[in-house]
């Protein structure tokens, strides 16, 4: 009996010996880094999750669990048996469990899903340590750098654009070229062109030249395409509100015309009433401009708004006018127009702009 309660008085020595040496080494030298594969992307992309984790140090370390706190909208692809994901409506809990040898790097790499928009950070995360038994001696804390991903509005074929939209934005677009013409504008005549069209023919001017002349086209407005977003959700008029769903497609209207606009070379805005996160602005602007990069603004802007009105649409019309905005061409992408805003974008037409309203609950019917 004497010999089994010594056995047992050094087991329980060791027990807390080890753990002693657990608690007091166990977190030296130890590293964890989380990247992502890619800072951008478009919504339904994947992207890669890496985590890096070392033991620089002679002491190994029986298991490691790295939690943290996540958006829900990251959808973890394959589950692994060493990965566990709790998920909430905002949060999921994401917990990595590691058993590293000494003097030993692990990189661990999972695929993420982004099935909708927005800008999504990963910042702070814990790290609880085991002993040789496997209970936990030791948590703490971290805050690394900040990883964000941004992901952009889900850009659609142009033929599955609404067919009014489709035709004002081709239109836009076909003003780029140095042969077609608007036929909204004479702009005097000129000589014929093999392919002008015999209605377009001055025969006043051809009768007193004596030489074939037509007329001269050219358009009142720029080839510049201004988005014009309504942040507001709630039709009163109607009693109806504007679903998630709904807005989601309106940005996505937004970014394909966008997309089309610029890939042909024009130049594209973008004015939104409502908040815009990281911009504190009552309105966000975005002047019209062309290329890759300014795309990438204009993407990121709409990835990072949120359907929270800041002015109502009423107003930004009115100081639309009040500016004396002319020659410009706006697709107005709204769930709703009430009377004061048809009026209003009515005037806005008559101040020499072109306006093609987009509604929400009209396209979907």
């Amino acid at each position: 009996m004497t010999v089994i309660l010594w056995i047992v008085i050094v087991l329980l020595l060791l027990y807390q010996l080890q753990r002693v040496v657990y608690r007091r080494f166990g977190m030296r030298s130890v590293t964890y880094d989380r990247s992502f594969s890619a800072e951008k992307l478009f919504a339904g992309q994947t992207v890669w999750l890496s985590e890096t984790i070392a033991n620089r140090k002679r002491l190994p370390l029986p298991w490691l669990r790295v939690e943290t706190l996540m958006p829900a909208q990251l959808v973890f692809i394959n589950k692994e048996t060493d990965l566990s994901i709790n998920r909430g409506d905002q949060l999921q809990n994401h917990a990595s469990l590691f058993s590293i040898p000494s003097y030993t790097e692990i990189v661990r790499k999972h695929e993420v899903l982004c099935p909708e928009r927005g800008c999504y950070s990963v910042s702070s995360y814990s790290i609880s340590l085991g002993d040789l038994v496997g209970l936990s001696v030791k948590s703490e804390a971290r805050a690394p750098s900040v990883s964000e991903i941004v992901v952009f509005p889900k850009v659609m074929d142009f033929k599955d654009l609404p067919l009014s939209a489709r035709k004002y934005v081709y239109s836009i677009r076909s003003m780029l070229s140095p042969i077609r013409e608007d036929h909204y504008h004479v702009a005097g005549v000129r000589p014929y062109r093999d392919g002008d069209s015999f209605r377009l023919i001055n025969w006043n001017a051809t009768a007193k030249t004596g030489e074939l002349l037509v007329h001269k086209r050219e358009s009142m407005c720029d080839n510049d395409l201004h988005l014009l977003v309504n942040a507001e959700l709630l039709d009163q008029a109607n009693n109806r509100r504007v679903t998630k769903e709904q807005f989601e497609r309106a940005l996505s209207y937004a970014a394909s015309a966008a997309h089309y606009i610029i890939a042909g070379g024009g130049k594209a805005g973008l004015i939104y009433n409502g908040t815009v996160v990281g911009h504190g602005e009552t309105v966000y602007r975005l002047p019209a401009k062309a290329g890759a990069a300014h795309l990438d603004t204009l993407m990121e802007a709409l990835a990072r708004i949120e359907p929270v009105t800041r002015l109502g649409m009423s107003y930004l019309l009115e100081q639309l006018i009040a500016e004396r905005t002319r020659g410009l061409n706006f697709l107005y992408i709204t769930g709703f127009i009430d009377a004061a805003q048809e009026e209003l974008v009515q005037r806005l037409r008559q101040c020499g702009n072109a306006v093609e309203v987009m509604l929400l609950y009209k396209e979907a019917a």
